[in-house]
């Protein structure tokens, strides 16, 4: 013959108003205002987020952010972008060298040969 308590025994009573058909729970404690709550009056409350602002928000330092968050990685990425490009559109116009250099990474250092033809003015002795 074990029962859990009735929850509805431990709870405040509710606060019953019948109005125009329906019934509706109105609150024991009334709830603050702005005013009293945040110290802002509640005529003209705007309904829009970034209106909202302009009530309980730092504005100017909130756009300064915003801005900023949408500038600076642009920049980042367009400095990126620009010479990543430069050097695509470089690689199409390579020019025939004679010279070549072969680098090859170690795991402490670089080793470098360079194949280049001496002058030895090979081409002046044929005449």
């Amino acid at each position: 013959d074990y029962h859990d308590p009735d929850p509805i025994d431990h709870m405040p009573r509710m606060k019953l108003l019948k109005e125009r058909g329906q019934t509706w729970v109105v609150s024991q404690d009334p709830p603050k205002s702005m005013k009293e709550l945040f110290g802002c009056h509640q005529d003209h409350l705007p309904f829009f987020p970034r209106q909202r602002l302009l009530i309980w928000g730092n504005t100017k330092l909130l756009m300064k952010a915003e801005y900023l968050f949408f500038y600076i990685p642009t920049v980042i990425i367009l400095g990126l972008c620009i010479p990543a490009f430069t050097t695509i559109y470089a690689l199409e116009e390579v020019v025939a060298t004679t010279m070549t250099v072969k680098v090859t990474g170690r795991q402490w250092y670089w080793v470098y040969e360079v194949e280049s033809p001496t002058d030895d003015g090979d081409d002046d002795d044929d005449e």
